[in-house]
């Protein structure tokens, strides 16, 4: 039985290096609309370079360094691609639209690629948007939608998948709770997605279940107390993620994304590393401290939200809500583990500083990429 679980939980291990280190933006876009009246419709849609690169190939000699001209020469390109993939209709007939040049934005120091739009439909109050772009390269792609106008009785925020790609704009709001479940899903993806935020989580947990005696690792013979430190620091964990992510998401302050993701890519470095040689072993605050970090890890995608959203707190919470869900789910499935681990004599010996070393190993590639 002891045997299973070592080889379960280093299949594990092996499973987690073999994906991609990618941080929290994986495929990220925004898309704005207003409804100035029953025939003008205009917005903005935001997308990232490299998405648009793997689509529209921006990239006119293929030198990996992709400039300004080099984008306004493949506008024509890039047109017919929003016009393909962005469709506004009423009783099922798409509106006309006229595209505009291509525009420079930056959110929360993420720059994207901007295509201002209008369409001019026929008299209604029933319209319909399609977005298509991207999911065929990027399953994972995802959009933050924003509707307002005076036809609309309140501003309209979702997020557009390629499971969930149309938008029934009829001037009736969306239910509220339709938004809470939207997002609370959002905030679940998003911690499952973030394969540096999941190694941390493993990084701290993967001692809850020893002590240390003789400046060695032994075994913890109480389950309560194993429990207690989980329970302490996750905690811990969860209230500085929680503050950081909802003042980014109001603008109070924008981090630099560049150096928030380095510093993500250190914590879990540093985390590993304590793990194998113990610096610190009261690990709240320290727990806290990188938590605060990792809550700017996703700021970006509220920037643009929170300057037309009608109930921005609404979906910042229940975005907060799904990453404590997904967070605990991740914990339910580790710490049985643990607790079946901590007396087998290999745990402490080889497989915890094995599995520490490999998650070092990981964020030393992080921090090399993102500096």
């Amino acid at each position: 039985m002891r045997l299973c679980i070592i080889v379960f939980l280093l299949s594990c291990i092996f499973l987690l290096t073999s994906i991609p280190a990618r941080g929290h933006e994986l495929s990220n876009g925004y898309l704005s609309l207003t409804v100035n009246n029953d025939e003008d419709v205009s917005g903005t849609l935001l997308l990232q370079p490299f998405d648009l690169e793997q689509t529209v190939g921006l990239d006119t000699n293929t030198d990996g360094q992709l400039t300004w001209a080099e984008v306004l020469s493949r506008s024509d390109a890039l047109h017919r691609y929003v016009n393909e993939h962005l469709v506004l209709s009423t009783n099922a007939q798409p509106c006309p639209a006229t595209l505009h040049a291509p525009t420079l934005h930056s959110i929360s120091s993420q720059t994207l690629i901007g295509v201002a739009f209008s369409f001019a439909c026929p008299a209604s109050s029933n319209l319909t948007l399609q977005y298509s772009a991207i999911f065929s390269e990027d399953p994972t792609h995802k959009v933050l939608f924003t509707a307002a106008g005076n036809d609309l009785q309140a501003t309209q925020t979702q997020v557009l998948t390629a499971q969930a790609d149309t938008v029934e704009l009829s001037g009736t709001p969306i239910d509220t709770w339709a938004t809470v479940g939207n997002f609370v899903y959002e905030g679940i993806i998003h911690i499952w997605i973030g394969i540096d935020h999941i190694l941390f989580l493993i990084a701290t947990l993967l001692t809850v279940n020893l002590y240390r005696q003789h400046n060695q690792w032994q075994a913890e013979s109480s389950k309560r107390t194993v429990l207690r430190h989980t329970f302490y620091l996750v905690t811990a964990f969860t209230l500085a993620h929680s503050l950081t992510l909802t003042s980014t998401a109001l603008g109070w302050y924008s981090p630099s994304s560049r150096w928030v993701e380095l510093g993500i890519a250190i914590s879990v470095l540093l985390t590993a590393l304590n793990n194998i040689w113990p610096v610190i072993h009261r690990l709240g605050w320290v727990t806290f401290a990188f938590g605060l970090l990792h809550g700017m890890g996703f700021a970006s995608v509220f920037a643009e939200l929170q300057s037309v959203a009608s109930k921005p707190l609404l979906t910042i919470a229940s975005f907060n809500v799904g990453v404590e869900i997904g967070q605990l789910a991740i914990v339910a499935l580790l710490l049985p583990l643990l607790l079946g681990l901590r007396k087998v004599k290999a745990y402490a010996q080889f497989i915890m500083p094995t599995a520490s070393s490999i998650i070092a190993l990981i964020a030393v590639s992080w921090a090399i990429q993102r500096w």
